[in-house]
């Protein structure tokens, strides 16, 4: 029996303990601290971890958002780049065009300049030679005026020479009272 009373006060210590006030706030602590360490502190934990799951998921939604806008901004630059690298392809092309047409251009005047110079010497060496000819002809022509006149003053004092000699000659038949017996002049007047 000496077991049981004492096994009876080991039954009857927590209702003694819970009596007494420096127990009860130990126990109420105690508690608090177990419904701290047991709830409260892995609801923290667990909000933490929400909170930072939380903010990795909206960290990676909005490097995802940046990322998609970081690639459309890209997209639509390689677009602008595009658009302008074909632009200036174009506006080359027509350039090249029309430089090409440009130097067709200038070849068809360099042709047509070095073809103009050569008729235009042609024809500057065929009116020389008109000139020349003309004036071979003016000469020519002075010539035979020359010539012309030349005879007529040839023909002129040979007529006056045979009139003065048919004047010398009537003179000397009239004054030698001679009488001629032809009826025609020299000149065929019958």
């Amino acid at each position: 029996m000496t077991g049981e009373p004492s096994s009876q006060s080991l039954r009857d210590l927590p209702a003694a303990l819970l009596k007494n006030r420096w127990a009860q706030l130990f126990l109420a602590v105690f508690a608090l601290l177990e419904l701290y360490n047991h709830g409260a502190i892995p609801a923290f934990i667990s909000t933490q971890k929400g909170i930072e799951t939380r903010s990795i998921a909206e960290n990676a939604a909005l490097r995802q958002k940046a990322e998609a806008e970081l690639a459309e901004w890209k997209s639509l630059t390689e677009t602008q780049i595009a658009k302008y690298a074909e632009r200036k392809q174009r506006a080359d092309a027509r350039k090249a065009t029309a430089d090409a047409r440009k130097a067709e251009a200038e070849q068809i005047i360099a042709r047509e300049t070095a073809k103009n110079s050569e008729v235009k010497a042609k024809a500057e060496a065929e009116a020389l030679e008109g000139e020349a000819a003309i004036k071979e002809q003016q000469v020519i022509v002075e010539r035979e005026r020359a010539n012309q006149a030349q005879r007529l003053n040839q023909a002129q004092a040979a007529e006056a020479e045979y009139k003065a000699i048919f004047a010398t000659l009537g003179n000397w038949i009239a004054s030698s009272n001679a009488q001629p017996n032809v009826t025609c002049s020299l000149f065929g007047n019958c």
